[in-house]
């Protein structure tokens, strides 16, 4: 006699889901260590982003938290207090970067007036002679008696459509009869210039074309961000990094786990953090 089986609905419905399980493979998270993706070559432009920086594709654990770069036009930008500075060159074998203020770039007239600024906890700019230069916009030349006027290092710019004399002086070239005529101009910024453009804007001769070129430039500073950290994680084939949980401190990524410090730590077990 020959039996037969029926299948209730729900019956039916558990049979198709083993069928499924049992013929198609499990799709499963693919395990990515931060070792093999903080190691991957990520470049904006002609720019290797490599630790403390992140960004354009790189993950914030590959870097510091104050060091994000953007990726415009393939030009590298670090942006801080609402100022954009292009990344010129970096040099991480010295931790050198060299930037250059983005709104100065192509205009020495810019609209929003901004000092340059930057962390000085994470960043140090005196380790390279650098002096600043300052520029005052919308000077009066008509002044009272007994103030003198700057024969040179002028320039003119468009302020609230009105055209106006402007000045570029290096600070600290700034004496006590020329400092009485810049206080009547309605505003001015600083702005550091490496030691060579000092130089040239330091002569009675200089030029606006000399000022464009010493904005241009742009100024050296040197990163302190786990540099010591950094460089024996390195020695121990790691790669360096910041903890996923507590991004201001420092991670060393290693091939069998995550470490404080090296891949070779005595006595501390490494962590898995996996990205999928």
């Amino acid at each position: 006699m020959n039996h037969r089986l029926d299948l209730t609905p729900s019956l039916f419905a558990l049979t198709v889901v083993l069928a499924t399980v049992i013929h198609f493979p499990v799709l499963r998270c693919q395990k990515t260590h931060p070792y093999n993706i903080c190691r991957q070559s990520v470049k904006c432009g002609n720019i290797q982003l490599e630790y403390p920086f992140w960004g354009s594709d790189r993950p914030a654990y590959c870097g510091h938290p104050g060091f994000q770069l953007t990726c415009q036009s393939n030009v590298p930008k670090l942006v801080y207090k609402s100022v954009n500075y292009r990344v010129l060159d970096i040099d991480s074998s010295t931790q050198t970067i060299t930037i250059a203020r983005n709104d100065l770039w192509t205009n020495d007239c810019p609209e929003y007036l901004h000092n340059t600024t930057y962390n000085s906890t994470l960043f140090n700019g005196d380790n390279f002679d650098q002096q600043n230069i300052s520029l005052y916009y919308k000077c009066d030349t008509n002044i009272p008696g007994g103030i003198s006027v700057p024969t040179g290092h002028r320039f003119s710019c468009n302020v609230n459509n009105t055209q106006s004399d402007s000045y570029f002086y290096l600070t600290n070239l700034i004496r006590p009869n020329i400092a009485n005529f810049f206080v009547l101009c309605d505003s001015y910024i600083t702005v550091p210039v490496n030691q060579s453009s000092a130089a040239r804007l330091a002569t009675s001769g200089a030029s606006r074309s000399d000022l464009s070129s010493a904005l241009t430039a742009g100024f050296n500073l040197q990163w302190t961000a786990n540099n010591d950290e950094c460089e024996q994680c390195i020695q121990s084939d790691g790669q360096c990094g910041s903890n996923s949980t507590s991004p201001d401190l420092f991670a060393c990524y290693c091939t069998g786990g995550n470490f404080s410090l090296t891949c070779n730590n005595v006595g501390e077990s490494g962590s898995n953090f996996l990205v999928c």
